[in-house]
């Protein structure tokens, strides 16, 4: 296999620059030979712009700012820059800001892979290389995942790469969620879905099924684009050699309003689209989720969320939520 197939890589970053400054030095020791690193900001108000910048210029690092409208044109093709900051100029949520990047990516036609990470992960030295490797093992691979570790408990996994739909229940199952990593899960397989913390995706599939559907805003985007993918006979893999930690929660945290409507409020669009037949039952069972569960579990209740992300699913609004 060629060691020159480009990869490009996009971090989100959204108020988090201490997180993506660790990110990127993780990045920037990765053994993969051919890469150009993106950062993308959307809007953060706690001076991430300077904070990363000013980081880069200091570890001598050439590094170019686009904002928005330049960098979907493909910034400047006269030169290629190791790190690109993109300012979106807008809080676009997840998907929204890495189609800016993608659209980048894309527009200077030079990359054949784009890995995503979020920036509140550190990186393995072999962890692109691994995913490369394995996505160059069969033409129809489409996208490939990670071994995603939690950050503070280094060897307990988050996610063996992804997770199952389970349909009738509008939710995921995260696979081999807080499991040790005893070599249980070593071997390649195919999840439903691949976690967005860390995707690799090739250009060609991205040009095949599209960019990742802005609506949603939170939550759901990796799932629906996976499933798109899937439904072009696409293979989703997971890669057991591609390590990687995760600060889970570093974005929104966990169990609070905004995260539990975006989940039911976005489950509710995915149902509709892929699993129309199920729609009726899934508000029963994510009302239970969120009171009758939560009870047994001992954690918050968010009868709120639930309301109104079902309020909001029915009257047909997306993008973020309006408080």
């Amino acid at each position: 296999m060629s060691s020159k197939k480009k990869v490009c890589i996009i971090i989100s970053n959204w108020n988090g620059w201490q997180d993506t400054i660790g990110c990127l030095e993780s990045v920037l020791e990765s053994s993969w030979p051919d890469y150009q690193v993106i950062v993308r900001d959307n809007a953060s108000t706690d001076g991430s712009e300077e904070k990363i910048t000013g980081w880069a210029r200091g570890k001598s690092i050439d590094i170019v700012r686009y904002d928005r409208e330049t960098a979907e044109r493909g910034g400047l093709p006269e030169k290629e820059y190791p790190l690109v900051f993109i300012q979106t100029g807008k809080n676009l949520g997840y998907a929204g800001g890495n189609n800016v990047a993608l659209r980048y990516v894309l527009a200077r036609g030079e990359a054949e892979y784009v890995w995503l990470l979020n920036n509140d992960t550190v990186v393995d030295r072999e962890a692109l290389a691994e995913l490369v490797k394995l996505a160059g093992t069969d033409e129809n691979i489409g996208m490939v995942g990670s071994k995603i570790l939690y950050h503070d408990r280094p060897d307990i996994l988050q996610t063996a790469g992804g997770s199952r739909i389970v349909p009738w229940a509008g939710n995921a199952a995260i696979i081999a969620g807080n499991q040790l990593d005893d070599g249980s899960w070593d071997e390649s397989f195919e999840p439903d879905y691949l976690n967005g913390a860390s995707l690799l995706v090739s250009t060609e599939t991205i040009k095949a099924i599209g960019l990742m559907e802005e609506k949603y805003f939170l939550y759901w985007e990796d799932a629906e684009w996976g499933a798109r993918a899937k439904g072009m006979g696409y293979r989703l893999l997971y890669c057991p050699g591609s390590r990687i930690w995760h600060k889970e929660g570093g974005s929104t945290g966990n169990l609070n309003y905004k995260s539990d409507y975006y989940w039911v409020r976005n489950g509710l669009y995915f149902s509709r689209k892929f699993y129309p037949y199920f729609l009726p039952l899934i508000p029963f069972f994510y009302l239970a989720k969120y009171t009758f569960v939560r009870m047994l579990k001992k954690q918050p209740l968010n009868l709120k969320a639930f309301m109104r992300g079902l309020f909001d699913f029915l009257t047909g609004k997306t993008g973020p939520l309006q408080l």
